[in-house]
């Protein structure tokens, strides 16, 4: 099976009563030890990665390293999701690397650091939601 949209995910185990692991990773050693956990139990996965997962091992070393992933367990669901997008650019770019899912996070400012209003967060929220649209 190819990589596949986090609701495809959610839907199967909410209607067969059971978790879907999520995994944050950054580099080949955990993806590969992750698929191979999923194999054993028959399990769908849930592989993702933070902002700073992605600027420390580059979106197209992950990318890639999940692709190869999808080849080589053609059989497991796997999500490739982005956990934790703190702005559009962020999000934007998930969706341009092949991300099945993103989440946007606008709790806090671009910034990572500073509390954001409620406002900010559903503004920002919304342009991601026309962007991935």
């Amino acid at each position: 099976m190819a990589l596949v949209p986090l609701r495809v995910v959610l839907d199967h185990a909410a209607e067969n009563n059971y978790g879907v692991a999520a995994f944050n990773v950054n580099n080949m050693e955990q993806i590969q030890s992750i698929m191979e956990a999923a194999e054993e139990t028959d399990s769908p996965v849930i592989v993702q990665a933070s902002r700073g997962a992605r600027a420390y091992s580059q979106d197209t070393y992950l990318r890639n390293l999940m692709q190869a992933a999808a080849e080589l367990y053609p059989h497991i669901p796997i999500v490739m999701h982005q956990d934790h997008g703190n702005s559009v650019d962020t999000c934007a770019s998930a969706i341009e690397n092949g991300f099945t899912s993103v989440m946007m996070d606008g709790s806090l400012e671009a910034d990572g650091k500073t509390p954001a209003s409620y406002d900010y967060n559903v503004d920002i929220t919304r342009k991601v939601v026309e962007l991935a649209h």
